[in-house]
């Protein structure tokens, strides 16, 4: 089959669509599929690159104001270089990761190709509401957002989100199927031991054990609620905190740990090389998220993989992942002393850090990147004969009448 991948969000700006696209991507191709990404591209020109082995049609774009890494698309003769790019491709099914500029465009250039179409969403509009303060502006947002969503996603054949959790928020809003498929994770890469002293070298992490974040340092994933917890655990444990990732909190949070007196405590690494991040998941102890705005943490599964313990926050999404007192702990929002304790426990405890690794790598194998690819293969299958069946019943109607 011919698959198309559509994103607003990829290549350099990594995050979690552009490490799912790029992984099943690979994994599709492996099976004797052929893919190709309709993405924004890194200047205000049409480009076609080759990334990790995938073609990327880069349509024109302007860098977004506050990470210039992010592009957004122009919508000048969109139509027209998308409708030339899918001519070109002739895919067999499109697969939208979102409901903004292209994918919005390709959905209605689409009501004329008649092309199986599959919507996998990875958003809630939390994310982006959490940056404002008052009530009636999140509010407001929340619901624009939910509304362009539904507008997109009720063209598609079928919806999958990672979490039944995520299948759950969105079943009310939308009329077409909702199913759950994970967006999973390739756990060979963090079971390798290799070089673990180079890593400790290169970010001057000797003699101390891990507590480890990894993920944008933002307002809405509440990284210094994590912070406040280690200023009260590191009195009496010895560990060292290390924060890998970037954002617009990161000069906030390097303040609050020197308002804290933790500097020799606290390391930030900024973006960690992905051939080091699997070693630096693999040499850490316990791994901790605090945000609520995901549906299905990428950062966690890595964690589990490389067989860690995680300390995360009680949301509907995570508790997929991590079963409170089992692989893990988890803490309601913004209870410092929960986090607190749960450091504690883990730090101080061999025999529980040790079953609860072990959890952690027993419920990882759910999720394992192979196991999705699968899943999607079955579904691309599927769409693509529920299309030739609705398209030659609606053939047939229009003959008899």
């Amino acid at each position: 089959m011919r698959i198309l991948f559509v994103t607003d969000t990829c290549h350099p700006h990594i995050n979690d669509i552009y490490y799912f696209i790029c992984k099943m991507g690979a994994l599709l191709q492996e099976k004797g599929h052929r893919v190709a990404v309709i993405a924004p591209s890194q200047t205000r020109h049409y480009a076609k690159n080759r990334i990790d082995n995938i073609d990327f049609y880069g349509m024109p774009s302007l860098p977004s104001l506050h990470y210039s890494s992010f592009r957004i698309s122009m919508p000048f003769s969109l139509q027209s270089k998308l409708k030339n790019v899918i001519g070109s491709f002739n895919p067999d099914v499109i697969h939208i990761q979102d409901h903004f500029i292209l994918s919005k465009a390709v959905v209605k250039l689409n009501r004329k190709l008649n092309i199986p179409l599959i919507a996998t969403n990875h958003f809630l509009p939390s994310s982006v509401s959490s940056f404002f303060k008052n009530k009636i502006i999140k509010r407001g947002l929340e619901n624009f957002w939910w509304s362009r969503f539904s507008d997109v996603f009720n063209e598609a054949l079928l919806v999958t989100t990672c979490t039944e959790a995520g299948a759950r928020i969105i079943r009310p809003r939308l009329d077409a199927d909702v199913i759950p498929i994970s967006a999973g994770v390739d756990t060979e890469p963090f079971t390798s031991f290799e070089k673990k002293q180079r890593i400790k070298n290169k970010y001057g992490l000797l003699g101390k054990p891990v507590l480890l974040y990894v993920g944008r340092l933002d307002t809405c994933n509440r990284v210094d609620e994590i912070v406040t917890a280690v200023a009260k655990v590191v009195k009496t444990i010895d560990f060292c905190f290390v924060v890998a990732g970037n954002g617009n909190q990161k000069v906030a949070l390097e303040k609050q740990v020197k308002e804290l007196h933790i500097e020799d405590r606290v390391m930030f690494t900024g973006i960690v090389p992905e051939e080091d991040l699997c070693k630096l998941y693999s040499m850490s102890r316990c791994f901790i998220s605090a945000t609520r705005t995901e549906l299905q943490s990428l950062a966690t599964l890595q964690a589990m993989a490389a067989g860690l313990p995680v300390i995360a926050p009680n949301a509907d999404a995570i508790d997929n992942l991590v079963q409170d007192k089992s692989n893990g702990y988890l803490f309601n929002a913004g209870d410092t002393d929960t986090i607190a304790a749960s450091i504690t426990h883990i730090f101080s405890n061999d025999y529980l850090h040790h079953q609860m690794a072990k959890k952690s790598l027993e419920y990882i194998r759910h999720h394992d990147v192979r196991t999705t690819a699968a899943s999607f293969e079955r579904a691309y299958k599927s769409c693509y004969v529920r299309n030739i069946i609705i398209r030659h019943h609606k053939e047939a109607v229009v003959s008899g009448s």
